[in-house]
C-alpha cells in the first residue's frame, strides 16, 4: 500500500538504487517487488484465453494470471485471492468466478489481486430474439393468408433485434392443408448473358437465383467445351 506524509503521497525511499523499507505496527511500510501486482491477465478457469462470445444464458468460469513487480508471474487463480466483477451486470453477472450471461451486449470483466485491478476484458454477449415478424414480398406483415390449390406464397421473416441469430423453423399446424420450406428457385439470371471472348480471354458472370431466399447452389455448364470452360 501507499504511504501519505501531511496528506500527501510519497514516493519509495531510494538510496544508491536501492528501496529502503521501514516498520508500522509491525508490517513493511512499502509491499516487496515480488508481492507488488502490476498487471493481471484474465483467462478461463484453465488458463486459456477468454472466448470471443458469450452464447444466450450461457456461463462461463474465469481465471486469472498476475505478474508481479520483480517479473514473476503467479499461479492461475480461480476462486481464491482474487475477485472478478462484472462492469454491466445488465450484461452479465458474476458469482465467484462463473459469469453469467444475462443479455446481448458487451461484457466488461475485471479481476482484483493484491489491491489492482485489471483492465477491463471485453467479450461480446449473443443476443436472445425478440421479436418475430412475417411479411409478403413487399414487406407487408401478414398474420394470416389465403392460397388456392397449388398455390404458394413466399414469406420474409425476420428475427429482432437484427443482432440475434436469424436462423428459425418454420411449422404449419396442418400439414394437410400446406406445407412450408424453402422457396423453390423460379429464375435464374446472368449477367452478362451473351459474353463475347477471344482467344486466351476470361470473364467473371454473376448468377441470381429468384425469388429471394431460394437455394442459391447451381451448376455452370458449358455446351461446347472445345470453345470455351467454365471454373
Amino acid at each position: 500500500m501507499p504511504a501519505f506524509y501531511a496528506g500527501k503521497r510519497v514516493g519509495k525511499p531510494l538510496m544508491g538504487g536501492h528501496t529502503y523499507n521501514a516498520m508500522f505496527n509491525g508490517k513493511l511500510v512499502w509491499p516487496l517487488d515480488k508481492d507488488t501486482v502490476v498487471s493481471i491477465r484474465i483467462t478461463d478457469d484453465k488458463g486459456k484465453p477468454l472466448p470471443k462470445s458469450l452464447a444466450v444464458s450461457g456461463t462461463l468460469k474465469l481465471g486469472a494470471k498476475a505478474t508481479y513487480a520483480d517479473g514473476h508471474v503467479g499461479d492461475l487463480l480461480t476462486t481464491k485471492s482474487v475477485t472478478f466483477t462484472s462492469k454491466d451486470t445488465g450484461t452479465a453477472t458474476v458469482a465467484g468466478n462463473t459469469l453469467t450471461w444475462r443479455h446481448g451486449g458487451t461484457i466488461l470483466v475485471t479481476a482484483t489481486i493484491g489491491g489492482f485491478t485489471s483492465a477491463a476484458a471485453s467479450i461480446a454477449a449473443a443476443y436472445a430474439p425478440e421479436s418475430v415478424t412475417v411479411a409478403d414480398e413487399s414487406g407487408v406483415i401478414v398474420s394470416a393468408l389465403s392460397l388456392r390449390v397449388g398455390e404458394e406464397k413466399y414469406l420474409q421473416v425476420r428475427v429482432l433485434p437484427t443482432g440475434a441469430s436469424q436462423e428459425f423453423t418454420p411449422t404449419v399446424k396442418n400439414q394437410t392443408v400446406a406445407s412450408v420450406g424453402a422457396p423453390t428457385p423460379k429464375t435464374i439470371t446472368v449477367t452478362p448473358d451473351n459474353p463475347t471472348l477471344r482467344v486466351g480471354e476470361s470473364v467473371t458472370v454473376q448468377v441470381s437465383v429468384g425469388p429471394d431466399g431460394a437455394p442459391q447452389e447451381f451448376t455452370a455448364t458449358v455446351k461446347d467445351r472445345t470453345i470455351a470452360t467454365t471454373a
